[in-house]
């Protein structure tokens, strides 16, 4: 995995196919408004993306998911693809608020010591 700050790119196998389901589910549940970028060398990721099409196709996976991964056959056309993404989830949550959740607490709720 690499990044920029600004979006991911993943070329690899299987620790690299975790960590790019784990990023776009971070991008599905707010925590980043990034593109995840897939170096499609010689159509190395087509049978993933054919899944993924495939269970947008049966209602397991929604389009503006499935808009998160931008894939190319090569470096120029993926940064390309990557700098005109424009997001299409509704909101990315703060970090704060995204912490405060996964310790069962209110984002407004103070804690006490």
């Amino acid at each position: 995995m690499r990044t920029n700050g600004r979006y991911y790119i993943y070329v690899g196998g299987y620790g690299t196919l975790e960590e790019l389901l784990e990023v776009i589910t971070w991008a599905q549940l707010g925590i980043h408004d990034k593109p995840v970028g897939l170096l499609n060398v010689e159509g190395y990721y087509n049978s993933l993306l054919s899944f993924i099409d495939k269970a947008v196709e049966e209602g397991f996976i929604t389009p503006t998911a499935r808009h998160i991964i931008v894939s190319a056959p090569s470096a120029k056309d993926l940064v390309k693809k990557l700098e005109e993404y424009v997001p299409r989830h509704e909101k990315v949550a703060s970090k704060k608020s995204w912490e405060m959740e996964q310790i069962g607490q209110s984002p407004t709720c103070q804690i006490s010591r």
